[in-house]
């Protein structure tokens, strides 16, 4: 958990640095879908995307 709040944290501080600002909504889906995958496990994830949901 350290690694990834780590991670969230050097991201912000990035998007912040070199005003790159539309690429922060797009970075947190990415880190959602990442967190999800992670603890729910690809299958379900996966279904969604077939789905075009």
């Amino acid at each position: 958990m350290k690694k990834i709040l780590y991670l969230l944290k050097e991201m912000f501080f990035l998007i912040k640095k070199q005003k790159i600002y539309f690429l922060a909504p797009l970075m947190i889906l990415l880190a959602v879908l990442a967190i999800l995958v992670f603890y729910l496990g690809p299958s379900v994830i996966i279904s969604f995307i077939y789905a075009g949901i």
